[in-house]
């Protein structure tokens, strides 16, 4: 008579095969737009509408600016250079100079989005480098100095009043998401996001509806609301508005092939986190899973595995946790819009 095989070997063999069977799921699910609750996405998207055009361009410009590329040959514009100049000067510890550089070559350029990221990044640094000074000075009631003051937000409101755009919109709308990192006491996080959400919504519903920036910052607003607390508008929103805004993200660049593999795996997890706060906790797993396989960086990785070890019963407390920590991760800002392009 043979001998059976033993248990264990059957346990582990059923076990791989259940983690092979899931990864494939997972797979195929990021492959077909339909599934795991995505919407579906108009074949007339382009991605020009998107905002996902020329994300290399962007890369190497982004290089440029910050010194990354050393290339002074390059056929760059004068708004771009003068950009690479003020950041230059920052650096050199000509601050206010600085500050005036980036703002002249972002108010030539309105629409580069690359050099109002780099903007409004730069200002959220200075800023935050004053107020860790201040601290440790023991100043309680700190004031910026003048070329800060109101920063960014009074510069992008003066550039939004005089070229009024989708892009312009969205930068104005995450500088006041930045002034909620900096000071996040709930009554300066709730108008702030609230204020956020008003000027994203505008873009949203005003013809931009698969501007992918205006729908994930859209979507990380919600994410990032306090499960257990009520936030001013959230009687307008339905409990799976940051499901639908990241879930119409994924969609869109599915439907035009493009993002890398990073982009999708920071989207999948953030769609995760999403179904998350909507109840939806296997949909949420799911999408966790999809990210682990899409990408094998240590900063997709970890997270996933992190979201893995909870269960259900503390799910939610867990996710708040993590989401404090993502917001508090200042030297890269959750607003940084870097991460489209790098």
């Amino acid at each position: 008579m043979n001998p059976q095989p033993k248990r264990p070997f059957r346990i582990s063999l059923l076990a791989g095969l259940g983690v092979a069977a899931l990864a494939m799921t997972a797979v195929f699910a990021w492959s077909r737009v339909g599934l795991l609750d995505l919407p579906s996405i108009s074949r007339d998207v382009t991605l020009e509408k998107s905002g996902l055009v020329d994300l290399s361009t962007m890369h190497d410009i982004d290089a440029y600016i910050h010194n990354a590329s050393d290339d002074d040959s390059a056929t760059y514009s004068a708004s771009i250079k003068l950009m690479r100049e003020g950041i230059a000067e920052i650096r050199q510890g000509h601050q206010a100079e600085g500050v005036a550089m980036m703002e002249q070559s972002l108010s030539d350029d309105p629409d580069n989005m690359v050099l109002a990221n780099a903007y409004r990044m730069e200002i959220f640094q200075l800023q935050r480098s004053f107020l860790l000074s201040a601290q440790l000075a023991g100043i309680l009631t700190p004031e910026f100095p003048d070329y800060l003051h109101g920063k960014p937000i009074t510069f992008l409101e003066h550039i939004q009043t005089q070229h009024d755009s989708r892009e312009t919109k969205l930068q104005l709308a995450l500088a006041w998401v930045d002034h909620m990192l900096l000071f996040p006491a709930l009554e300066i996080k709730a108008p702030s996001s609230v204020e956020s959400v008003m000027l994203l919504t505008e873009i949203i519903e005003q013809g931009d509806g698969e501007y992918v920036p205006a729908l994930f910052a859209r979507g990380l607003n919600y994410l990032h609301r306090p499960a257990r607390l009520v936030w001013p508008e959230s009687k307008k929103m339905p409990p799976d508005a940051a499901a639908q805004d990241i879930g119409r993200c994924i969609a869109i660049g599915r439907t035009l092939g493009t993002g890398s593999k990073r982009l999708q795996a920071t989207l999948a997890i953030s769609l995760g986190d999403a179904y998350v706060k909507a109840g939806r906790l296997g949909v949420a797993r799911s999408w966790w899973q999809i990210a682990q396989n899409l990408s094998h960086e240590d900063d997709i990785q970890l997270p996933v595995r992190r979201r893995y070890s909870w269960g259900d019963e503390e799910i939610i407390d867990r996710l708040e946790e993590e989401l404090d920590r993502a917001r508090a991760a200042m030297d890269q800002p959750m607003t940084d819009l870097a991460m489209m392009w790098n």
